[in-house]
């Protein structure tokens, strides 16, 4: 690219000469054609966040009294790991107990770079303290342990290095179009409610201190779950088309999302911790395992015509800003009650995990 950008340089300034005219002419005429040929050989930018063969052999430990943390010689950390850009996220928000609930989440990264996560507990209470993040969450999720781009919400401690590609936060209509998200994974749940999926969150403001609030929004993305995950019908508000692909075969998506929309009110009013709209893929296009890639900035598209056509907001892309981009599993008892006690075994190996700018879904992948 360097060698082109320079021979583009010189003909432009010797063009003009007599001498070696028609040679000139014949070989600079072909400068643009070879610029553009050097610039499709570039690829798209890209955000790399796994494998990272660099952790190799690392692994770190979550308990239900250390939720955001990993546990450490006697004490809780102030922040997951960093890899890379990325950054690990126990994230157990909704998990009870304290000290007196058994088991543990650990994440370990083996060999070549891919990260292995583990959730072994014999009991998952829900978190009903007025300490609590919602002490009245009405959820079965426990916890969704993440590998995150981005800032984490409500919990910014030490965040990782930005990727110049896409530094956050960032305003929604600066996002490029075909903004690409693509993970490899294979998931093993014997004893779980769960889903596998993406977690935007977007603010009102550029803060890189972001905290759910009155009006923050989050966006889900499923590619996996199980039947007992899925939300109450009366929360459905419509079926939309989303661009996505599954081990290199391109799907249009057509109406493959059902749209699920909770705490969102109108004219861009929520409630005082924010609203949540889900993506949810169909149950016969599910990724149990395999790679997936998915066109996120037409997720954030349709969730800005969504707002507007259905509760009267106005501006959604200007108006707000993309904080995180998170991959992980959300995790709870294995009956799925709102407030069930039960075990939760599961695992989720994530081998690779990347965001390409100015990608397309058949060219979409973390390698190469």
């Amino acid at each position: 690219m360097v060698l082109v950008t320079r021979f583009v340089t010189w003909c432009r300034q010797h063009a003009g000469g007599r001498r070696w005219a028609g040679v000139l002419v014949a070989l600079c005429s072909l400068a643009p054609l070879l610029a553009a040929c050097a610039q499709a050989d570039a690829g798209p930018a890209r955000v790399s966040l796994l494998p990272d063969p660099a952790a190799n052999g690392a692994t770190w430990a979550w308990t239900a009294r250390c939720l955001y943390g990993p546990y450490s010689h006697g004490t809780c950390k102030d922040a997951g790991p960093s890899l890379g850009a990325a950054q690990l996220i126990g994230d157990e928000w909704n998990l009870g107990g304290g000290a007196a609930t058994a088991g543990s989440l650990d994440m370990s990264v083996s060999s070549p770079g891919a990260l292995e996560l583990e959730g072994d507990f014999p009991s998952t209470p829900p978190c009903t303290q007025a300490t609590c993040l919602a002490p009245s969450a009405n959820t079965w999720v426990r916890g969704y342990p993440d590998v995150l781009y981005g800032f984490n919400e409500c919990h910014t401690v030490s965040p990782p290095p930005q990727s110049r590609v896409m530094p956050m936060p960032v305003n929604v209509a600066a996002i490029p179009t075909d903004l690409i998200g693509t993970t490899t994974y294979d998931s093993t749940s014997p004893t779980v409610t769960y889903d596998v999926a993406y977690d935007l969150w977007l603010n009102r403001s550029d803060t890189k201190r972001p905290c759910r609030t009155e009006g923050t929004v989050e966006v889900m993305v499923w590619t996996d779950y199980d039947q007992q995950a899925l939300l109450p019908s009366s929360m459905q508000v419509e079926d939309v088309t989303i661009p996505f692909a599954s081990d290199g075969v391109v799907h249009t998506g057509t109406f493959a999302w059902s749209v699920y929309v909770s705490n969102v009110y109108g004219k861009g009013q929520t409630a005082p911790w924010g609203g949540t709209v889900w993506f949810v893929l169909n149950k016969a296009d599910v990724v149990a395992k395999g790679t997936v890639s998915v066109d996120l900035s037409y997720v954030l598209s349709v969730v800005g015509a969504l707002l507007q056509n259905n509760y009267g907001w106005n501006d959604f892309r200007k108006s707000y800003w993309l904080d995180s981009i998170p991959f992980g599993m959300e995790f709870g008892p294995e009956d799925g009650a709102l407030y069930g006690t039960g075990p939760s075994y599961f695992s989720l190996r994530l081998s690779s995990y990347c965001l390409d700018v100015g990608a397309t879904l058949s060219h979409a992948a973390c390698t190469g």
